[in-house]
């Protein structure tokens, strides 16, 4: 992909999360002394919650295969002689030693070693479970001398423009480095070639070494994975990106379902991620006539059917060019965001109720849904 010289690159960094295995915001006390639980109302101070979450922050050494390519950090960076070894951020999930951490971290690595906070002397090597490319999502792990510390994830739904966040990782080599800004934008959309994948935006120091690192709210949670940083320089010029929480614990989960794993932890078969499709191809309501006569409707929906694939899950359940999608799921819709977003909470083949606006009157479909297909070239 070209870009003008006066556009900045985007690059991909290398960080640090902290995380709990349990879903969504939810505290919860089952008896381990590894897991802390929060008050949903009690925001912390920095220093509180920096003591609270850096022991399940973990610095990943990577030594690259020879073969590797010679772009190391997603697929985002311009081509550019990479080093043989690098460094990475990842953060325990649960207290059995599994870590996230980004998949261009992991990639086309032959060894992998994890430093701990508590005990920085002592070390292992860690296995791969399996990534997600397209989100840039990696499950490693670990056999732990005990239970592993791990925080909980945050619903990124949740998260406000204006909010402060902390992200915890080891820029520039830095290790254990903490920096605190705030969310800049929600649901940015930098990489065109994967529709499926939204970032949020902050102004948190992030630079190379953090990828895969946690970005905390100010309760503790994980509501980000770092992983972009949009720069002319290649170093921190104010805008990072991060995979929201709910899209990455979305990657989590089915990376650990699908991976086959024997009785002595050995992984027999890498887990995968699958991304749903409604099978539409879609255009913004863009006359004032036409949005006009929806608003005297209550429909403030922009999202118009251009055409149904017959290939696709739309088009088996009838939906029709010219529809507007109101409500998937039973969440209302606005834009292509919120459509996106809907999608990340449904599998394939699970049947999603969408409702359309077609010939003055309404429709509700049932779409059982297929597998997306990505084209990542450039």
């Amino acid at each position: 992909m070209k870009l003008s010289k006066l556009i900045p690159a985007i690059f991909a960094l290398t960080f640090l999360v902290s995380v709990n295995s349990h879903s969504l915001a939810s505290s919860h006390d089952d008896g381990n002394p590894n897991t802390f639980t929060l008050n949903s109302i009690h925001e912390m101070n920095t220093v509180e919650l920096v003591e609270k979450v850096m022991p399940t922050v973990v610095y990943i050494y990577m030594e690259k295969n020879d073969s590797a390519g010679s772009d190391g950090f997603g697929g985002l960076m311009p081509n550019s002689p990479q080093p043989s070894a690098g460094v990475g951020t990842g953060f325990f999930i649960n207290d059995q030693g599994y870590i996230v951490t980004n998949a261009h971290v992991v990639k086309d690595t032959k060894k992998l070693i994890i430093y701990y906070w508590n005990s920085p002397l002592e070390y292992d090597e860690a296995v791969v479970v399996g990534i997600d490319e397209i989100a840039d999502i990696a499950v490693i792990k670990i056999i732990p001398e005990g239970p592993t510390k791990h925080v909980n994830w945050g619903n990124s739904d949740d998260v406000d423009i204006g909010e402060d966040v902390v992200a915890i990782g080891h820029g520039l080599s830095m290790p254990f480095a903490v920096t605190k800004g705030i969310i800049s934008m929600t649901y940015r959309q930098p990489d065109m070639s994967k529709p499926m994948i939204l970032y949020n935006q902050s102004d948190t120091v992030i630079n190379q070494g953090n990828s895969g690192g946690p970005l905390f709210n100010m309760h503790g949670e994980v509501v980000g994975v770092n992983t972009l940083l949009f720069s002319r320089t290649g170093s921190f010029s104010g805008v990072g990106f991060s995979v929201p929480s709910n899209l990455a614990e979305r990657s989590v989960r089915q990376i650990i379902e699908t991976a086959v794993i024997d009785n002595d932890g050995n992984i027999i078969e890498e887990g995968y991620v699958t991304y749903s499709a409604i099978g539409i191809q879609f255009t913004a309501i863009d006359t004032i006539e036409e949005r006009k006569k929806l608003l005297e409707l209550g429909i403030e929906s922009l999202i118009k059917v251009q055409e149904t694939p017959k290939d696709g899950a739309a088009y088996e359940a009838g939906m029709l060019p010219g529809d507007v999608i109101v409500e998937v799921g039973g969440k209302i819709i606005f834009t292509s965001i919120d459509l996106i977003r809907q999608l990340w909470y449904n599998n394939v083949g699970d049947v999603l109720k969408i409702k359309v606006y077609r010939d003055n009157k309404y429709v509700t479909l049932n779409v059982k849904l297929k597998e997306f297909k990505f084209n990542t070239k450039g």
